[in-house]
């Protein structure tokens, strides 16, 4: 007599069809086969990898990946020359960087050093003239944000012409929409797993291929260095990479641009241009004062 209860690969292989990532064959079928019947699934997920269909996961045993191999070819010719993402950036830095649609960039900024303010900064300059959605950890809570966007000089009407949205991980699951400028402050991992961040980065910048749209990411950095906490792996992705560090005294900071893959002039490469700023201690850090600008070569 036949086990209804048995697991079928016709029935495993459809459900790894809408899995994300890796997944560990106990759990197939969102885990609703009992233990006695894991030997069998074991049994599935090799011949899935033989079939080509599934993949194991390096170093994690019992853990398999869908191949997608669904992807199809880009027409690249029929894309407009040299595209415009029209992102504006804080600091007129759009002088200097040139950014396309479908990538991101990323600020990586110490402590006090300005990082959300020019975040919410962007989220301003944008909010009339593209679809924006702030995906905020609300460090410090959402009457902190409130007093931030009303202490900015720049008028936001009510309501607000752009989304808000608390998200603490997974921050790619809410890149899905076109022609949308996507501000992110921050990204921040747990326990000190830095390493983990350049893989997260890396998923951002995937789902955003295709839709027309763009995202700007603020990132954690140690005092006194440019990359962020994640280390180079954090510039692999990045269209414009720029770091902000505070003043000793904290009353200002400086800007850099750590990398821009494409200049926005072609006869002046900005990477290492610098920017010093004083904060107008009345706008909750999301105003800069008193902006130089430097050129140093290193």
């Amino acid at each position: 007599m036949a086990d209804d209860n048995k697991p079928s690969p016709s029935i495993v292989a459809e459900w790894l069809k809408y899995t994300t990532g890796a997944v560990h064959y106990t759990q197939a079928c969102d885990g609703q086969f009992d233990r006695v019947y894991y030997p069998n699934l074991r049994v599935i997920f090799h011949r899935m990898v033989k079939g080509g269909v599934a993949e194991s996961v390096n170093g994690k045993d019992g853990y398999y990946r869908l191949v997608d191999d669904s992807a199809e070819p880009v027409d690249w010719q029929e894309v407009e020359k040299h595209t415009d993402s029209g992102l504006i950036l804080p600091f007129d830095l759009r002088k200097y960087i040139f950014v396309y649609p479908d990538t991101s960039g990323i600020v990586a900024g110490s402590k006090s050093s300005g990082k959300s303010g020019l975040l919410l900064r962007t989220v301003a300059l944008n909010m009339n003239r593209v679809n924006t959605i702030l995906l905020t950890n609300l460090e410090g809570g959402v009457g902190m944000l409130r007093d931030r966007f009303d202490a900015m000089d720049i008028e936001i009407p009510k309501p607000a012409p752009f989304k808000v949205i608390p998200v603490y991980e997974h921050h790619h699951d809410y890149i899905k929409l076109p022609n949308t400028l996507y501000v992110i402050d921050y990204i921040d991992v747990v326990d000190g797993e830095f390493y983990k961040i350049p893989g997260y980065l890396k998923k951002i910048d995937q789902k955003l291929q295709g839709l027309n749209s763009n995202a700007f990411i603020g990132l954690q950095k140690p005092i006194g260095r440019d990359t962020a906490f994640g280390k180079e792996g954090t510039l692999k992705n990045a269209t414009f990479y720029l770091a902000m560090e505070a003043s000793a005294n904290g009353t200002g900071g400086k800007l850099k641009i750590v990398d821009a893959k494409v200049p926005a002039n072609k006869k002046i490469h900005p990477k290492n241009m610098q920017w010093t700023f004083l904060f107008d201690q009345e706008s909750e850090g999301t105003n800069f004062l008193n902006i130089q600008q430097s050129y140093n070569e290193e």
